[in-house]
């Protein structure tokens, strides 16, 4: 005897008829004792000896019933001439079995036999082969039953299982009529997904808004920039376009080699995704690059989406080029929404990167200020994006439930591979550090200490210059639910600065770390000389800016102070790039009196060294000569690039070309040559290049006037980017409702569905780097 339960036997399933080892666990290797399968062809005779037995002719899966149901209409699996149904598990959907005559439900008894596609062999143990009859209790949360029969087709109600494994399955119909038992296999197989609706399945999620917006949204804003000046940058996730869910499943099944009992936990799948989107281990989707050299790629800044990156692995499987934070985050938002998993991206500002697990970040300095490379492991980046998925943690307590942080970034290896969590967000805010999956490095992201140090030699003692504990981990920033800005979830990470719950915390995270560097060496509280480091605030592009320190001598005698200004232009990730400017002065202090000390960066001094982000690093340096008291201080600074004024006329409707401009001022004292502007939006066009005949003069418009034609009503967003040689990755972006045609126009056949020339079609990522390359050439 096999062991599927007793109720299957008794409703006819013939998955009982696989044999069991001795140890009661099914066979892998023994096939299934059932007579060979007919197998109907559309179109083609069936045996005639089959005449008076029930034979299944055809499977109708319902898409246009079951895709509204299940909130999966959306993707282009469903919408293709021969649609793939794609379904979220635990919940109801509808199959109609075609049959050559009626069925006699006395004598006819029928079962359903679903196997993952993927399986080398599968097998009711590890629940990727299962077996159910119809009308009986249901089995390992997997039912069936009869809604209607009529005299050629049985229309059944099938669900799945809270819990089934997600990706592609196959189904076949075992039909048992007296002593004969015949197999039908279906010829397409269909998708399972993570199901956030059903109550059961480890991704719930409350609110209707909430799903909507982690889960079906298909685009979004993605932060970056610095504490001072932040800005949303639009991405087109694309999760339901063409081969993007396919591409997904690709990789955790080829790349990730997860086996498939292991994709029913979210907690394995979300993990092996943060591995799966980075190149270094497994040849993952994206190639990350740093530098400021990127041949034979795109350019990090010039990605606005997903879509292309993913269809373009999926065509050559072989890593794209190239991604830094931000796209790997964009992309990992993608793949979990495809399956079903709710997910947002997260931005962090000053986010520590920690090196040594010591939960601080260390730097060393010389008496000139220079920073000592080879004694600096750690690193502030400007910004840092990682993602956020929804779900329960069973292999932790329910406490630990909810958002959970993963990133696909490649800083560190965890358990030998370049993956990240998921973090528990409860687990993060408490410092449990012990907890999995790699909290102490998130941790350290959000929470670390960052000191200053002087190094004097191998054989001097270092000293420490100070500490500033509130100073990494700031404006964690995310799309606001059903609106297009920035919704704070710092609170989600960490107690308010400088609290006495953020100081107990950081206290009892210092406990349980193994590796505890000195960090309570202080300089004296009281000084005569106190400090205060200042800088303008932020500019755009084009303008100059300012760094000052004000001196303020709050004793009766004079004080001599030696005071070194800095300005050095940085990568995102905290890397010095080049130094701009240092300014070197000394004053003495008369007594109860201040001084400042101003440096001044010009347009021309700053600009020939700027990184992509236009990010600086300020630091200042001061030392009073008669108490040999020494002050250090630095922070971030960010040319702002102008926003992209986006205006339409008339109401946007489907299947309407409307007329559209964009727009901005030339901020740069000097010419904009070799301009274009980038058009995209889900659903409303493809790709555009639009490039620009005349140059742009100083303080001159930018502008340009494209057409977009809607396919898709409701709210729909507009994204528009421009570069040219002396300024790039400008952008701006407009939310817009587009209105359903009011009588639809029906097409030769009656269908109402939009005609093949109002189809959007796609870019490939071939036309974005032919563009790319020709512009660099």
């Amino acid at each position: 005897m096999g062991n599927a339960c007793s109720s299957c036997k008794e409703s006819g399933c013939f998955a009982w008829l696989i044999p069991k080892k001795p140890n009661n666990l099914p066979s892998k290797s023994e096939p299934v004792d059932r007579p060979k399968p007919v197998t109907p062809v559309y179109g083609e005779s069936v045996d005639p000896t089959l005449t008076d037995f029930l034979i299944v002719k055809k499977f109708d899966w319902k898409t246009c019933d079951n895709g509204p149901l299940h909130h999966t209409a959306q993707y282009e699996l469903m919408e293709r001439e021969k649609p793939r149904l794609v379904l979220r598990r635990g919940q109801e959907f509808t199959i109609v079995l075609e049959t050559n005559q009626k069925m006699d439900e006395d004598k006819d008894k029928i079962s359903l036999v679903f196997s993952v596609v993927d399986a080398k062999n599968p097998n009711f143990g590890n629940q990727t082969l299962v077996g159910i009859g119809i009308g009986v209790e249901p089995c390992n949360g997997w039912s069936a039953s009869v809604e209607d029969i009529t005299d050629c087709s049985i229309t059944l109600k099938v669900n799945t299982s809270s819990k089934a494994i997600v990706g592609e399955w196959k189904l076949e119909v075992d039909v048992k009529s007296g002593d004969k038992v015949h197999s039908f296999p279906c010829s397409d197989t269909f998708f399972v997904l993570f199901n956030p609706w059903c109550e059961d399945d480890a991704v719930y999620l409350e609110g209707d808004a909430e799903k909507k917006e982690y889960v079906l949204n298909d685009s979004g804003l993605i932060w970056r920039g610095t504490t001072k000046c932040h800005r949303p940058c639009p991405w087109n996730f694309a999760q339901f376009e063409e081969h993007v869910m396919e591409c997904v499943l690709y990789v955790l099944t080829s790349v990730c080699k997860m086996s498939p009992s292991n994709r029913s936990d979210p907690v394995k799948v979300t993990r092996a995704i943060s591995a799966g989107v980075n190149s270094p281990d497994d040849a993952g989707v994206l190639v990350g690059n740093w530098s400021t050299d990127y041949s034979g790629g795109c350019p990090p800044t010039k990605w606005r989406g997903s879509q292309l990156i993913l269809q373009e692995y999926y065509k050559t499987k072989k890593p794209v080029k190239y991604g830094q934070c931000w796209v790997f985050s964009g992309v990992v938002t993608t793949a979990c929404r495809a399956l079903g998993i709710p997910s947002r991206s997260i931005t962090n500002f000053s986010s520590a990167h920690d090196t040594h697990n010591s939960l601080t970040i260390d730097y060393f300095f010389d008496d000139e200020g220079e920073v000592i490379e080879r004694l600096n492991s750690d690193s502030v980046w400007n910004f840092h994006v990682w993602n956020e998925v929804w779900m329960t943690r069973e292999d932790l307590a329910p406490d630990y439930n909810g958002w959970q942080a993963i990133d696909a970034t490649p800083q560190e290896e965890s358990d030998g591979q370049y993956r990240c969590g998921p973090a528990s967000l409860v687990a993060i805010k408490k410092g449990e550090i012990h907890r999995s999956y790699d909290v102490p490095f998130v941790f350290a992201e959000v929470n670390a200490d960052k000191l200053f140090w002087k190094y004097r030699g191998s054989c001097q003692p270092m000293k420490l210059l100070g500490k500033k504990t509130d100073g990494i981990g700031q404006f964690l920033s995310t799309k606001a639910v059903g609106r297009y800005i920035r919704d704070d979830v710092t609170h989600l990470y960490k107690y308010a600065e400088e609290s006495e719950e953020e100081r107990n915390v950081m206290r009892d995270a210092l406990r349980r770390c193994e590796n505890v560097f000195a960090r309570y060496y202080l300089n004296e509280e009281i000084e005569d000389v106190e400090f205060d480091f200042q800088m303008n605030d932020d500019i755009v592009i084009g303008q100059p800016f300012t760094s000052s320190v004000v001196v303020h001598n709050k004793s009766g005698k004079d004080f001599d102070v030696e005071i070194l200004l800095r300005a050095d232009t940085v990568m995102y990730t905290g890397a010095v790039k080049e130094m701009v400017k240092k300014h070197k002065q000394y004053i003495t202090v008369k007594p109860y009196t201040k001084e400042t000390v101003t440096m001044e960066v010009s347009f021309t001094e700053y600009y020939c060294k700027l990184a992509d982000q236009c990010a600086f690093n300020l630091s200042c340096l001061a030392k009073v000569k008669q108490t040999d008291f020494e002050y250090f201080a630095q922070d971030d600074f960010r040319c702002r690039k102008p926003d992209i004024k986006i205006e339409h006329e008339g109401e946007m409707m489907v299947r309407k070309e409307t007329k559209c401009t964009a727009s901005f001022t030339n901020p740069l004292p000097m010419a904009l040559t070799q301009g274009r502007f980038i058009i995209q939006g889900a659903g409303l066009t493809r790709v555009q290049f639009i490039k620009l005949k005349e140059s742009i003069p100083v303080g001159g418009e930018a502008k340009c006037e494209f057409m977009v034609k809607p396919i898709i009503g409701g709210e729909r967003t507009l994204t528009v980017m421009f570069d040219s040689r002396q300024l790039e990755d400008v952008d701006g972006l407009l939310t817009l409702e587009v209105a359903e045609v009011p009588v639809p126009a029906l097409d030769s056949n009656g269908s109402d569905q939009p005609a093949a020339s109002d189809a959007v079609p796609n870019t490939t990522t071939e036309e974005i780097l032919e563009e790319t390359l020709s512009e660099e050439a």
